[in-house]
């Protein structure tokens, strides 16, 4: 019981740092949604991600970690467009300087943000698991 509520918990953290940074990553603020869409990523992160590695591991393997990373993108692409909790879509980032490193606008497409809000969600899940 423990475990399931640390799942639920890491995804609901995950989801909402990625939706205040990334404004391509739209979620209602619903209580009940984000809930549900945290329950259904903590599922998603906690039974299938693990099952998908062990089938996938001679071509991760081989691809050096490339055949998980599509994997990631394919299910969170899967989660927005089936479920309709999340919205990924295009944004335009404004661009900003962090020490001394300038980084000037950027259009980004939904793929490209896709892949961006699920290395997002998954390195806040693993930074939370770590750290917890």
């Amino acid at each position: 019981m423990k475990k399931a509520f640390r799942m639920v918990f890491f995804s609901l953290c995950a989801i909402l740092i990625t939706s205040l940074w990334n404004k391509g990553f739209v979620i209602d603020y619903d209580w009940f949604v984000v809930v549900k869409s945290a329950i259904l990523i903590a599922a998603i992160f906690y039974l299938i991600i693990p099952l998908s590695k062990v089938i996938l591991l001679p071509l991760n393997i081989l691809s050096l970690g490339l055949v998980s990373t599509i994997v990631y993108c394919f299910i969170f692409y899967f989660l927005s467009r089936y479920f309709s909790l999340i919205e990924i879509k295009s944004w335009i980032f404004d661009g900003g300087s962090l020490l001394g490193i300038t980084i000037g606008k950027i259009n980004i497409s939904q793929i490209s943000n896709v892949f961006i809000s699920a290395l997002s969600i998954s390195t806040i899940i693993n930074l939370l698991e770590k750290i917890l």
